[in-house]
């Protein structure tokens, strides 16, 4: 790959940045901009002269990131068709085992959206963390700390979606949980006021209860989603607010095999010990789920799979910690020796390691 010319050949940044719709036009492939790229636009010379291309660093077909399944949606902004997760609901793995035996893997309390992360698919997000990165002159080295600056956006602004900020309505400001079933608002505020009573020839003060008049739960995540961007499942993270950290599975970063056959091994231990103690699936469970902990280990190959997530904490440090363990709740919902059905439900993240 020959240098990207410089100095007095260089032409000016502005120049240079005007080229970005030329080369989307001419090269809609392409997954970055650089110097060498823009010079050559310029400058009427071969691209491939001056630059190569680089991939986007994200699990193919073979990675856990194909476990999740995407549907189209008309953008209503863009006015174009555009990926996003189905439904929890429609969620389902089916995973064979033996003998004819296939284990179906369902998810709920907003499961799937909350703890499964991928890294960014928009080469532009990557481009944009890359234009800031000149300090590192090695071009490979400033790509991929690129799309892990991208990641490290994407992950916290997923993050910033179950902020009450983001998740209580955007009308009367309260919670999801004063809305029953999404509908009006059910809060009443007690407050102290003239009551509009007399007493002792003096107007009487007291409590006052005044209900709230919201119609409809409208938090701003799902308004963007649905009014704005016109994606089917309008809320996924409805009532699942947090201000706190969140323990995410990185699914580009472990095997799909491998995934599958963590979960298949996870449920079978946990069986075996029940067994041996004459137990049934979750009949120890008081909460009346008839759910078991289980233990969902990557194994010391994937250490860095697991993270915890905050809005201080950066990519690179939270994937230092090594996690690459946690523990999920999961409910046994069909006993059909052919093909049984466990649904995640919860992930413990006190027990990450």
């Amino acid at each position: 790959m020959k240098q990207a010319l410089i100095g007095s050949q260089q032409k000016s940044v502005d120049s240079i940045m005007a080229c970005r719709s030329l080369i989307d036009k001419r090269y809609p492939n392409h997954l970055r901009l650089t110097a060498g790229l823009a010079h050559a636009m310029i400058s009427g010379l071969s691209p491939k002269e001056e630059t190569q291309v680089m991939p986007l660093s994200i699990g193919d077909d073979s990675s856990s990131r194909s476990l999740l399944v995407w549907e189209k949606y008309k953008d209503k902004q863009l006015k174009v068709d555009r990926d996003t997760r189905i439904d929890q609901a429609a969620m389902e793995w089916l995973i064979a085992v033996s003998n004819g035996v296939t284990y179906c893997i369902k998810f709920s309390g907003n499961f799937h959206k909350k703890h499964f992360y991928t890294s960014t698919k928009k080469p532009e997000n990557v481009q944009a963390e890359y234009d800031k990165l000149d300090a590192i002159k090695d071009d490979t080295a400033r790509w991929l700390a690129a799309q892990e600056a991208a990641d490290e956006v994407k992950f916290r602004k997923q993050l910033a979606h179950r902020t009450r900020k983001e998740q209580d309505c955007g009308t009367c400001g309260h919670p999801a949980g004063d809305h029953p079933a999404s509908g009006a608002c059910a809060k009443v505020t007690q407050s102290i006021g003239p009551t509009g009573k007399m007493k002792n020839g003096k107007p009487e003060r007291g409590p006052i209860f005044t209900p709230c008049t919201c119609v409809k739960y409208a938090p701003p995540y799902a308004e963007k989603r649905g009014g704005m961007q016109g994606k089917p499942s309008v809320n996924p993270l409805v009532g699942a607010t947090t201000a706190g950290a969140n323990d995410v599975i990185w699914m580009d970063k472990i095997p799909r095999a491998h995934f599958e056959k963590v979960i298949v091994a996870a449920i079978q231990k946990r069986m075996s010990e029940l067994k041996n103690t004459g137990k049934s699936w979750g009949e120890g469970d008081v909460s009346g789920d008839k759910a078991e902990h289980v233990e969902w280990d990557f194994g010391a190959n994937h250490r860095g799979c697991i993270l915890k997530i905050d809005q201080k904490t950066s990519l690179a440090d939270a994937k230092a910690k090594n996690y690459s363990s946690v523990e999920v709740l999961m409910k046994l919902d069909d006993t059909d020796a052919k093909k049984p059905v466990f649904t995640a439900c919860h992930l413990d993240g006190k027990k990450t390691k």
